[in-house]
């Protein structure tokens, strides 16, 4: 495997590891004052029930995209590692997906502290394609 390639697996292993840190970050809100569900509450003045149903599926739209971006980081780092030729537009196709659900979480109601780092997964991920695309990475698809 080339060095590009190897960075790129580095990468989604550092991308999976981040996704893990942005699912904690509702947990870390939680408990540290619930600027979420404060800013529901003010959202919706008076109908605690509707605060509370709009935190619930907020979190679990948060867990299910960290859920799904663990696996897919997971199986990217495989299939870079052991060469697979479909990596390299895979991975592109999951970075542009994961920007384009950043941008989303961005209009949302969620603190920004776990927005910024539900960001930090599209960083490795902007490397390991960087990396991907380079010349010398062996298995370009």
């Amino acid at each position: 495997m080339s060095d590009s390639a190897t960075k790129a697996t580095r990468a989604m292993y550092v991308g999976a590891g981040l996704t893990v840190l942005g699912a904690a970050a509702p947990i870390v809100d939680g408990a540290t004052g619930d600027r979420l569900g404060h800013g529901l509450l003010a959202a919706y003045p008076g109908r605690t029930q509707y605060a509370e149903m709009a935190k619930s599926s907020i979190l679990t739209y948060l867990f299910t995209i960290s859920a799904i971006g663990l696996v897919a980081w997971l199986v990217l780092a495989w299939a870079g590692s052991r060469g697979k030729t479909w990596a390299k537009p895979a991975a592109t196709a999951v970075f542009v997906v994961g920007s384009a659900i950043l941008l989303y979480d961005f209009t949302q109601p969620h603190p920004l502290f776990v927005t910024i780092v539900g960001a930090l997964p599209c960083l490795a991920g902007l490397a390991a394609v960087g990396y991907l695309w380079k010349r010398d990475a062996q298995y370009a698809g």
